[in-house]
């Protein structure tokens, strides 16, 4: 196993619970931003294609920089990056809010883009800082119950705060809820400068950034088991969400009440999210990514349900497995992900992922809605749902998929103290997988 360049304190609970916290608060704000974003948009007298080109201006900026975000966060203090980027994520709301509150009139469409590139460029620093601190704060045996525990907190945060928002925003404006995403982004910032964290021993000297991403792309491509894990989501990702972003509500707008039952549909899927999460807690896998791959099989079946047009309580049933499944997917490969590979390299690693799992999703939209418009929804959907299955069963094949194995002892201390994070990270050298597949 890839053991960190220094070991998580003994008594990491304390700062992993402040480490929740500074993410929960920051879900909150990203989901706030989310909810009213468009809304405030159209407000400006823009139709649709201006939200979606604000909209895909965050997504365009965040894919382009994530690979330039993951070597940062391998390179300098993870805990300084991550707060960094909370604090650049405040300001860029709180001048948007106020913009709405104090002057609502002179708000433009090119104010918004603007601000959601700047959310895409803090955003492709944040994430991957995230989760190299997961590694640098829990004991490689702890990992699995502490993204159960995480991904809990993060799934109430997006079920409660959706509604919230949206009845934030119809009784006081959307002026008003961009300043409490701000408050929300800001305390994760301070949050996240109290968290004591152990800074991992590096070599002396610098990588250079392209070598440095050189570096990440040799660690990600020799793991068969990983890339080929991101290559099926490069595929299945996009096919679900066009058809659950787009083609469901589309096939759903076609029947009685259909709007309105979409948000139960929601729902039902945020809660097999939460439940997903509290299964993680009790069922640890020891062949974490063979387990990974069978339960994702099932995540596409509510695309099959609504292909057939079947009633609306087989819908929800599907929905709530499938929210469960996928939630059990993400993670068992996350702590697959965050045991196997060196800690200094796992920014870069989690960029590469995020980077093939999202680059196509605007492609993906696009395509489902024209063919949807020729050939009907349903026929997408079936597409859809045998794309994904295609695309996880093929990970069978890989043989690291099939024999790699959690780490569920904890790991011998015998390095030197860790010491409180206080200064840069810089380069220093790799461990080798437990597995290599």
């Amino acid at each position: 196993m890839s053991r960190p360049s220094a070991a998580p304190s003994p008594d990491w609970r304390g700062p992993y619970v402040r480490y929740v916290a500074g993410r929960g608060v920051s879900t909150a704000g990203t989901n706030l931003v989310n909810v009213v974003m468009a809304f405030a948009v159209l407000g400006t007298g823009a139709g649709g294609f201006a939200a979606g080109l604000v909209l895909a201006c965050s997504v365009l900026t965040q894919t382009v920089l994530l690979p330039v975000g993951g070597v940062l966060a391998d390179r300098v203090s993870r805990r300084r990056l991550a707060a960094a980027g909370n604090g650049a994520l405040a300001v860029v709301q709180a001048v948007m809010g106020t913009v709405l509150v104090a002057a609502p009139g002179r708000s433009a469409v090119w104010m918004f883009a603007v601000a959601a590139a700047l959310t895409g460029a803090a955003t492709a620093g944040v994430q991957p800082a995230f989760q190299g601190l997961m590694v640098q704060l829990v004991p490689a045996a702890a990992l699995q119950k502490a993204n159960a525990s995480l991904r809990l907190v993060l799934n109430l945060a997006r079920i409660a705060v959706p509604g919230l928002g949206s009845l934030l925003g119809a009784v006081y404006g959307f002026g008003q809820v961009l300043l409490v995403a701000a408050a929300s982004f800001a305390a994760c910032a301070l949050i996240l400068t109290g968290l004591r964290v152990a800074a991992p021993a590096r070599g002396a000297g610098r990588t250079p950034l392209l070598r440095g991403g050189r570096e990440g792309w040799r660690a990600f491509t020799s793991r068969p088991w990983m890339w080929g894990y991101a290559l099926s989501g490069t595929v299945a990702v996009p096919l679900w969400l066009a058809g659950y972003q787009l083609l469901g509500p589309l096939s759903l707008s076609t029947r009685e009440g259909g709007a309105a039952s979409w948000g139960w549909v929601v729902s039902a899927f945020s809660a097999g999210m939460v439940l997903g999460s509290l299964v993680a807690l009790r069922w640890s896998p020891r062949r974490l990514m063979l387990a990974c791959v069978l339960v994702q099989l099932v995540w596409p079946l509510p695309l099959a349900v609504l292909a057939g047009n079947h009633p609306l309580p087989l819908l929800l049933g599907s929905m709530l497995l499938s929210g469960l499944s996928l939630e059990l997917a993400v993670v068992f490969f996350e702590t697959a992900k965050q045991q196997q590979v060196p800690e200094r390299l796992i920014g870069r690693v989690t960029s590469l992922i995020m980077l093939g799992e999202t680059a196509l999703v605007p492609l993906g939209h696009v395509l489902a809605g024209t063919v949807a418009d020729r050939l009907g929804p349903s026929r997408v959907l079936w597409i859809c749902c045998a794309g994904i299955t295609a695309a996880t069963l093929v990970l069978l094949l890989v043989p690291g998929v099939r024999r790699l194995t959690a780490v569920t002892e904890p790991e011998d201390e015998t390095e030197d103290e860790p010491k409180d994070e206080t200064e840069d990270e810089t380069e220093g050298g790799a461990g080798k997988d437990r597995v290599t597949a």
